[in-house]
C-alpha cells in the first residue's frame, strides 16, 4: 500500500519532541489503507507513529480512549502514549497523530492450528469486555446498511448486480436476536502479531463496533482461515475451538456461523470495491472484490462447525 503522509526528519523530530522523546532514528512501515505509519527509535524505546490521513481528530481521540480502556482490561493490543499535555493525539498540520508502543512481533499469513486457537480465544475474551457505548458505533462501518451506496455506479455492473441480489437475502436470513457486543470488526491475519507461535497482539481497532459477535467470528474466518483461494476447514475448526474454550457459542450463533462468514466476505467485497474503485482508485486492486465474492459463495455451502 502507498503511504499518504510523507514525513521528513524535521517533521518526525518535531512530533517526537511533542511526546518528550529523544529521537535516534525512524523508518516507514509499509501497509495501512488510510494512514501512514513510522517506526521511531528513541532513547526511551521504540514506538509507532501513525498519521491518520482520512480521519478526524474527534475520531482518533475516541480510538485513543478505546485503546486506554483495552489496556485497563489488560487486553493484548497496542499501548497508547499520550502527548505531554494529556491529549489523546497530537497534530501534523490538520491530520491527527497517534503514538503507540512498538510491539515485537511479526505478521504471519499462514497461521498454524495452534496460532488460530489463540486468536479464537482472544476474540472470545474481547467479546466479553464491557466497553463504554460512546467509544464505538452500533453498526459495522461497512456492513449491510452501506451496500446500496455502491450499486448503480456501473464500474463493474456484474458485481453490482450480484451485490444487489444479496441484500434481500441477507436482510431476511440474518437473525436479529443473536448476541451483540464489542467486536474488532476487521480480524484479518495482518492485524495479528506473533512472536514465534505466540500471539502478542491484536491491532487496528479502527472498525470496532457494537455488533453481532458471530459476525466478528465470521470475519475472523474470512481473514485467517483461507488457503490459496479456498476455506481450510481444519483452520476454521481450530479458530472456533479456541473461541469456545473461552465463550461457548449459542446454538443459533453456531447454526448461522456460515451465514455470518458469508456476510463478512460480502461486506469485505463491498469495501474493496468502494476503496479501490472510488475512494482511492488503484488499477492493480480494482478487481480484488471478486476474491471475496467467491469466498461468500463457498460459505453458502459450508456446514456449521
Amino acid at each position: 500500500m502507498a503511504r499518504f503522509a510523507d514525513l521528513d526528519r524535521h517533521a518526525v523530530r518535531a512530533l517526537a519532541d511533542h511526546y518528550g522523546l529523544s529521537l535516534v532514528g525512524f523508518k516507514p512501515i509499509e501497509g495501512g489503507s488510510g494512514n501512514s505509519s513510522y517506526q521511531l527509535q528513541s532513547q526511551q524505546g521504540d514506538y509507532v507513529l501513525t498519521v491518520f490521513d482520512d480521519k478526524s481528530r474527534e475520531y482518533v481521540d475516541r480510538l485513543g480512549q478505546l485503546l486506554l480502556v483495552l489496556e485497563e482490561h489488560d487486553f493484548p493490543t497496542t499501548r497508547l502514549l499520550q502527548p505531554e499535555q494529556g491529549c489523546m493525539t497530537a497534530m501534523y498540520g490538520d491530520q491527527p497523530v497517534m503514538l503507540k508502543e512498538y510491539i515485537v512481533g511479526d505478521v504471519c499469513r499462514d497461521l498454524s492450528l495452534a496460532m488460530l486457537s489463540q486468536v479464537g480465544a482472544s476474540m472470545a475474551t474481547l467479546h466479553q469486555l464491557e466497553i463504554p457505548d460512546q467509544l464505538v458505533e452500533r453498526e459495522h462501518p461497512y456492513g449491510l446498511h452501506l451496500f446500496r451506496s455502491v450499486i448503480g455506479r456501473n464500474i463493474d455492473p456484474s458485481y453490482e448486480s450480484w451485490l444487489a441480489g444479496l441484500i434481500p437475502y441477507l436482510t431476511e436470513k440474518i437473525p436479529a436476536d443473536v448476541p451483540r457486543g464489542f467486536i474488532h470488526g476487521d480480524l484479518f491475519y495482518d492485524n495479528l502479531l506473533f512472536e514465534g507461535d505466540e500471539l502478542r497482539a491484536i491491532i487496528d481497532f479502527e472498525e470496532a463496533c457494537l455488533y453481532f459477535k458471530a459476525f466478528d467470528l465470521g470475519m475472523g474466518i474470512v481473514g485467517t482461515c483461507i488457503g490459496d483461494t479456498k476455506v481450510v476447514p481444519e483452520k476454521v475448526a481450530a479458530l472456533v475451538a479456541g473461541y469456545q474454550g473461552v465463550r461457548l457459542l449459542e446454538e443459533e450463533e453456531r447454526r448461522t456461523l456460515p451465514l455470518f462468514a458469508e456476510y463478512a466476505a460480502t461486506a469485505t467485497s463491498c469495501w474493496r470495491y468502494w476503496k479501490y474503485n472510488f475512494h482511492n482508485p488503484l488499477a492493480e486492486d480494482a478487481k480484488q472484490h471478486w476474491q471475496m465474492v467467491r469466498l461468500a459463495e463457498e460459505f453458502r455451502e459450508m456446514d456449521p462447525p
